[in-house]
């Protein structure tokens, strides 16, 4: 089933929001988390409601705003999110409430809002919609679940229009947790966060928003070909049964694809099998890019990846600042957007001209 991504959004690290070309300046820090750059939210939602609102909850009802109101749909057919953690600094609130208070007077909101599905559910009631409403939490699967749901609603014929949405924020309380574990490196300046060749990455956030139909328009960015995951590949020949599985199934060869975005995230360990892929498998004449440089590493980066792709297909450049090789193909026709999280989930989503 292809499917088409006729309206984008994207609040991101880099100025992202209400754009639909890559920026002329990106944002370079020295860090080990890329924040977002947040618009205001008074141009969006309405100030009563801001004043209680947690910040991911802004940062994806703003997005989904601009979204629609880019798209010729005042209300979608179904409204899917994907998440991996989901309304998280609310979530520490009430725990830490929980904690500090023994157990006793506890404020509600902050467990209201601390629910995966609390953004899907906010969307809803501003816009009053009673349609299909789900939320995808299955970390580096979360936005790519979302997206499968959508493509399949389109099959079936459930939906026309499918509102789809990854969102993730982070907080210090993550950050510091995951140090142990050796996620972050200690600084980097995200532009040159390939250069490192040491462990670890830079953290990230986002919330990027698509309008995926059934039928192309006027309006449309791409084609959404295909999206295929998988579960713990550690070894380059099982990504390659994959990939060539894949592609096999969309009646694609490998040399077809003008663009393939890896999701390098600076990471010596993690980047090997890109790097593999890179000099043994994919075409050299394609055209290799990447992206969390831009974003920083989180559960459903891919969204900022396909917002990235829609954008490139949309106006035929490819950005400088995305480049891995001097590759050049006249056309960009077809894009493959290829990531895992901690080389255990993999994903493959297959974009492409609309005819």
């Amino acid at each position: 089933m292809q499917a088409y991504i006729t309206s984008i959004s994207n609040i991101s690290p880099q100025p992202t929001f209400e754009q639909n070309v890559f920026p002329d300046e990106v944002i370079g820090l020295e860090t080990k988390f890329l924040p977002c750059i947040e618009p205001d939210y008074k141009n969006f939602i309405n100030p009563i409601q801001l004043r209680r609102m947690p910040r991911i909850l802004k940062m994806a009802l703003a997005s989904s705003q601009v979204c629609i109101n880019r798209s010729s749909v005042t209300n979608p057919d179904a409204i899917v999110v994907g998440t991996g953690l989901g309304c998280l600094e609310n979530l520490e609130k009430f725990l830490l409430s929980v904690l500090e208070d023994n157990e006793h007077v506890l404020s509600v909101l902050p467990f209201i809002n601390s629910t995966h599905n609390a953004v899907a559910a906010q969307i809803a009631m501003l816009l009053k919609n009673y349609n299909y409403n789900i939320t995808y939490c299955h970390k580096g699967f979360s936005f790519e679940s979302a997206l499968i749901d959508a493509m399949m609603l389109l099959e079936e014929k459930n939906a026309i229009h499918v509102l789809v949405g990854g969102i993730d924020e982070c907080t210090p309380n993550f950050i510091f947790l995951h140090n142990y574990l050796g996620y972050w490196k200690e600084t980097a300046n995200n532009l040159q966060l390939l250069r490192y060749k040491t462990p670890g990455t830079i953290a990230g956030e986002g919330a990027a928003f698509f309008m995926i139909s059934a039928q192309q328009t006027d309006e449309t960015f791409a084609r959404l070909d295909a999206v295929n995951t998988c579960l713990a590949l550690a070894h380059k020949d099982e990504v390659i049964a994959q990939l060539e599985q894949f592609f096999n199934k969309q009646g694609v060869k490998k040399e077809d694809v003008d663009l393939i975005i890896f999701g390098m995230n600076g990471d010596i360990f993690l980047d090997k099998i890109y790097h593999q892929l890179q000099n043994s498998y994919f075409d050299s004449s394609s055209v290799y890019g990447y992206y969390k440089h831009l974003c920083g590493e989180y559960y459903t980066s891919t969204a900022f990846a396909l917002w990235l792709g829609s954008i490139i297909i949309r106006n035929q450049t490819i950005p400088s600042m995305i480049r891995l090789n001097s590759a050049n193909r006249p056309n960009i026709r077809r894009i493959l957007i290829y990531n895992h999280v901690r080389n255990k989930e993999h994903s493959m989503i297959l974009l492409s001209v609309p005819e």
